[in-house]
């Protein structure tokens, strides 16, 4: 069935949100506020429908032809119809109505505009793309599991779509297809190294993986055949693929290592500005004070605070990651910073039934967020708290949490970490009551 119908606004997930006459809510991918539509029911749900968008019979200001030529059937973008300023404005939008749902109190002019990033495309420093059992390579297709094949990817940086291109021409999709489903290509931001992981459908005879490894083209400085799964081993000698960014944050220079298997943002230009933007919340405390970092990684935010002057305890349950913060720690020359391979939640109880104090807190945990266990944190009585977030709705289920546990919220920046994209990431400064 169609229908005719004007878009009010961009929610969670990039779909455009309209009305039937009835009332009844309709999500549409693809359309942009203020445009009147001719949609087609696609789902039935309880309370809503989803739709796919037919033609446009008013198109807002902001549209834009997209430059993807995958963009239709590929699910790794859904904004690229919009001008880059329009979606910044629609993120810090979807952030301002999310918070709003959760009934926090927001200071004037908050949420603030949302910081962009410098590179609105080539920003990806990794990528991972998927092979088909007929040797396509390339992305999921939107609300699918089928692959849209690809050459180049706008989101990656040039280095990347090189060597894409490369595996493309000289048919390595076709040659890999029956041992790997995906593969990940990662460009190391310090030496622009590539390096290219394999996610091999079984386990392969190390012959194999010997004679694969001799043929891949040469533009690959690296490869790698993963046969187990990140975070679950905490061998020093295990098989890793190093990679390195350096920094400038807060008028420290430093350089942090990590391997294929840690954590890091993709993003590598607008990680510098998320914490020199994070950090700068506490540019104004007494030093040294003591600092815990939850979901620490291999020492993204740690190692700087720790340079300016914390007391740093970091926290985060994937082994690899904390053994890269260590030797991020020794290289940066930090004697006051520890770290602690722990579930967060069960460090969280720990440190309370302890009685153990912190001056702040930052955490910057994965999309589920930190949930119940957010109540934890007041109690260890911090002055301020800065959560990190990739995912408006669990941010604002766990600030509800926090401010109800005698924090307020005075500050809250979205974070364009990925253009083209409907995610955000956000940076909120809870202070003590």
């Amino acid at each position: 069935m169609e229908h005719t119908l004007v878009i009010k606004k961009i929610i969670t997930g990039g779909k455009g949100l309209g009305t039937l006459p009835d009332g009844m809510v309709i999500m549409v991918p693809a359309t942009l506020p203020g445009e009147t539509v001719v949609v087609r029911e696609t789902k039935t749900h309880k309370g809503y429908k989803e739709a796919q968008l037919v033609r446009i019979l008013n198109a807002t200001p902001e549209r834009i032809e997209p430059p993807c030529p995958y963009y239709q059937d590929c699910g790794g973008c859904d904004l690229q119809h919009a001008s880059y300023p329009a979606q910044l404005h629609y993120k810090q939008q979807i952030l301002l109505e999310t918070l709003e749902r959760a009934h926090l109190e927001l200071p004037e002019g908050q949420p603030a505009t949302a910081l962009p990033s410098l590179a609105p495309f080539g920003y990806r420093y990794r990528l991972r793309l998927h092979l088909d059992p007929t040797g396509r390579l390339g992305f999921h297709q939107r609300a699918s599991n089928q692959v849209v094949p690809i050459q180049r990817c706008l989101l990656a940086t040039e280095p990347i779509n090189r060597v894409i291109g490369a595996l493309v021409a000289d048919a390595w999709p076709q040659r890999l297809k029956d041992s790997f489903a995906s593969l990940e290509l990662i460009h190391c931001p310090a030496s622009d190294r590539i390096i290219l992981v394999l996610q091999p459908r079984l386990t392969l005879p190390s012959a194999h993986d010997a004679d694969l490894i001799r043929e891949l083209p040469p533009l690959i400085d690296q490869v790698l055949i993963q046969h187990e799964k990140p975070g679950r081993t905490k061998d020093a000698d295990t098989i890793a693929i190093e990679a390195s960014q350096r920094f400038a944050i807060q008028g420290h220079t430093y350089q942090l290592d990590w391997d294929h298997r840690c954590f890091f943002q993709v993003n590598t230009q607008q990680n510098d500005r998320l914490i020199e933007l994070a950090l700068g919340l506490l540019a104004t405390r007494p030093t040294p004070f003591a600092a815990l970092d939850l979901f620490c990684g291999m020492g993204n935010f740690s190692i700087p605070l720790g340079l300016m002057g914390a007391q740093v305890t970091g926290v985060e349950h994937n082994q690899r990651s904390i053994l890269w913060a260590e030797h991020n720690r020794r290289e940066a020359g930090l004697k006051q910073a520890s770290f602690i391979a722990e579930n967060v939640e069960q460090h969280l109880k720990i440190s309370v039934a302890r009685n153990k104090k912190f001056d702040c807190i930052l955490l910057d945990p994965p999309r589920q967020g930190l949930g119940k266990a957010s109540t934890l944190l007041p109690q260890l009585e911090p002055q301020q708290i800065i959560y990190i977030s990739c995912d408006p709705a669990t941010l604002a289920r766990d600030l509800r949490l926090i401010t109800d546990g005698g924090y307020r919220l005075t500050q809250i920046t979205p974070v364009d970490m990925f253009p083209q994209t409907h995610h955000i990431e956000s940076v909120a400064l809870l202070e003590r009551n």
